[in-house]
């Protein structure tokens, strides 16, 4: 006989309640009975608008599991009411195989021979050994492990692709590379991944001042170096580029160049001759600003390890100049600056960031959400920036520096 899904489905639920019982444990004294309510699986089975011909079709299904000997069916005004397990050894071996699966015992102990496996490789990353682990600790605990062991062994084998991933990829290559399916990554495993991710507490220190869940996101993977399109950097003033290839490229004020991600870590040195260097949060302000004797990074993104130790080469071969952080004048904006200062040791200065800008054009200014109240509050304790901060909570504002920009043409 070929089983239909809601019959797999009352089996399955049926053997569940049976799995975690005393009675499968060996610890009742008396014979216990398992059953389920139709609308355990059918939720719509008692509503009087349910259409009758599919309602039919329902109980039929039952019917034939009943004519198998593995269920006893309630009746209760024309209707059933319960669906009752018939309770052998037998009986659940047949479900056991109608359902493909083993019993739990056999289960269990696979799964934790699976877990101690992977988590006694030298090779396995922290990360890798802590989910593990944790998975192990469920299953000793009576509980389920998360994961099937399908999707565990896709999982340990992303983790591991990912926490040694030393060079750039798109998350579509990503997917075919370990997965051999471009959208299983997207589909079935990114969310289970970062959730792996951040739980690990391996990259609090890149996501605390992240504004949101997808910034987090693109953070802790970008961190991997996996990015959903190529990312670039921008620059735009007078230097001169020298790749560990021989190549050797100049850069000029007018005309804006850009370089990918990956080939960042081939430049050998970076020879700027303009006085003041200045990073820039948005691209839109990158392509406005133009000041003379000015050079300009548009870093695309938030700055991953990559990118703070690009600029710290810069910094290394060019020590003697000034540093400037143009970005958007809300609390977000103040944390970047911090973040660029602490991770890079630059000593970057806030330009046009100022109580006097906020001032100039209030016109433009938006009302501080929650978050930014937060966050600024949070700056003030840390003392970073407190005259602007208690500026922005007392007049409940906030600036994108696209305005400043573009009125100013600066």
């Amino acid at each position: 006989m070929i089983y239909s899904n809601i019959q797999k489905q009352i089996l399955q639920k049926l053997l569940t309640k049976y799995e975690s019982s005393k009675t499968y444990k060996g610890t009742n004294s008396v014979v216990q009975n398992f059953s389920i309510k139709p609308t355990d699986i059918f939720k719509e089975y008692e509503k009087d608008s349910t259409d009758i011909n599919v309602i039919e079709d329902f109980e039929k299904q039952c019917k034939l599991l009943e004519s198998e000997g593995l269920i006893q069916l309630d009746w209760k005004y024309e209707r059933i009411s319960k669906i009752i397990s018939i309770s052998t050894e037998e009986n659940w071996n047949k479900i056991r195989i109608i359902l493909g699966v083993k019993d739990k015992n056999t289960r269990l102990k696979e799964e934790i021979a699976f877990y101690s496996s992977v988590s006694e490789k030298t090779s396995s990353h922290k990360i890798i050994k802590d989910f593990c682990k944790t998975q192990i600790e469920r299953l000793q605990g009576g509980k389920l492990a998360e994961y099937s062991l399908e999707d565990a062994n896709n999982i340990i084998a992303l983790l591991s692709f990912i926490l040694q991933n030393k060079n750039e990829i798109l998350e579509r290559e990503l997917s075919i590379s370990v997965l051999a399916n471009s959208k299983s990554w997207e589909l079935k495993y990114k969310t289970k991944i970062l959730r792996i991710l951040k739980k690990s507490g391996y990259f609090d220190s890149l996501i605390e001042n992240c504004a949101d869940e997808k910034e987090v996101n693109k953070v802790i993977l970008e961190e991997c170096n996996i990015f959903a399109n190529p990312s670039y950097v921008y620059f735009k003033g007078n230097g001169t580029i020298f790749f560990e290839n021989g190549t050797v490229t100049k850069t000029c004020s007018e005309i804006p160049f850009a370089i990918s991600s990956a080939s960042i870590k081939k430049i050998n040195s970076f020879e700027i001759t303009d006085s003041k260097i200045m990073t820039v949060e948005n691209l839109t302000s990158f392509n406005r600003i133009n000041n003379s004797d000015t050079f300009y990074i548009f870093l695309s993104g938030y700055h991953n390890s990559a990118k703070q130790n690009f600029l710290k080469k810069i910094y290394s071969q060019n020590a003697e100049k000034e540093y400037f952080h143009f970005g958007d004048m809300d609390p977000d904006g103040f944390y970047i600056l911090e973040n660029l200062r602490s991770k890079t040791s630059i000593p970057f200065k806030p330009y046009k960031m100022g109580i006097s800008e906020l001032e100039k054009y209030s016109d433009y200014t938006k009302a501080l959400e929650e978050n930014d109240i937060l966050k600024a509050k949070a700056l003030i304790d840390k003392g970073f920036h407190k005259e602007i901060m208690e500026y922005m909570l007392k007049h409940n504002q906030k600036l994108e520096q696209e305005i400043i920009s573009w009125k100013l043409k600066v």
